[in-house]
């Protein structure tokens, strides 16, 4: 789901976001058309200025969240007029004058239903500030909720301008038909401070790891099962500016198997950056996401 294009969906974007019942992007939340009203605004500016104190996301107001057993199930409802009071300009209004300061950014794409109804995708970035909500509080977001936020958590997102946000995007080469492969990747700036040096520490699964070349990485066990650890540095004069992009030589990595990667979608890379103006970032992407359909059958 390719939620920088949100604010260009349509009803095929959200018929496929219900039928894959799209439940588990944690940038990714369902409101009922009930929650447009007077009475709820507070929580309307809670859940948007959250979203905003956090990565960013996408809230559509349209789809609610049908609950079976264990499960949930999500379900287009009949949309809402277009001149319905409580629709688009009213949801606008009600963000601009519940949240301060204002997200810049911001934005509701109305998306209409095969009835001439709309259902409505509000767009928010993250923020290079933190927004207060109407009930005066700061909020957060934590395991699908809007949380408040502690004072260390908001003096740290006030100060996101003057620190780097770097994320590690994985690939492999494009229709691999090879017994073995290995990972490539790039380290992206999302932040709006420059960096000057990083370095990263990728940890790959060792049943992965083709011949047990493990190029002397250091063991350890996580996630239930053995890893190998891998560091490398940035070289001088490998600077990342806001919004770029930088690549490492991935040799330093070992050579991974395919047939192994295939039948072991659900294992997980794990990752840390470190950088010269910031704490460490951490995060795990699922191998399945990164090698898709480009290993051969």
């Amino acid at each position: 789901m390719q939620f920088e294009k949100a604010r260009y969906w349509t009803i095929r974007d959200i018929e496929k976001i219900v039928k894959t019942n799209a439940t588990e992007y944690k940038i990714l939340e369902f409101k009922s058309l009930e929650a447009l009203t007077p009475s709820n605004k507070d929580e309307i500016g809670k859940d948007v200025s959250s979203f905003a104190n956090s990565a960013g996301g996408v809230i559509i107001y349209g789809i609610s969240e049908i609950k079976e057993g264990p499960d949930t199930r999500l379900r287009l409802e009949e949309g809402r007029d277009a001149n319905d009071p409580y629709g688009k300009e009213w949801l606008e209004n009600i963000i601009e004058s519940n949240i301060s300061p204002k997200i810049d950014g911001i934005f509701i794409n109305p998306i209409k239903l095969p009835n001439d109804k709309y259902v409505y995708a509000v767009v928010i970035p993250q923020s290079a500030t933190a927004h207060m909500s109407g009930s005066n509080r700061y909020y957060k977001r934590k395991n699908f909720k809007s949380e408040p936020m502690e004072d260390y958590e908001v003096r740290d997102v006030m100060n996101r301008l003057h620190k780097p946000n770097l994320r590690l995007i994985f690939t492999i080469p494009k229709n691999t038909a090879d017994a073995k492969y290995r990972l490539k990747f790039v380290v992206k700036n999302n932040g709006e401070a420059f960096v000057r040096h990083f370095a990263v520490r990728i940890h790959i699964p060792e049943s992965l790891i083709i011949d047990t070349d493990f190029k002397g990485g250091r063991k350890l066990y996580l996630d239930n099962q053995w890893y190998r650890e891998y560091i490398k540095q940035s070289p001088p004069n490998l600077y990342i500016f806001p919004g770029f992009r930088a690549t490492l030589d991935p040799n330093f990595l070992p050579l991974l198997d395919s047939e192994s990667s295939k039948s072991n979608p659900d294992l997980h890379i794990f990752w840390t950056i470190y950088s010269d103006k910031g704490s460490p970032m951490s995060g795990k992407t699922r191998l399945g996401f990164i090698i898709k359909d480009r290993l051969g059958s």
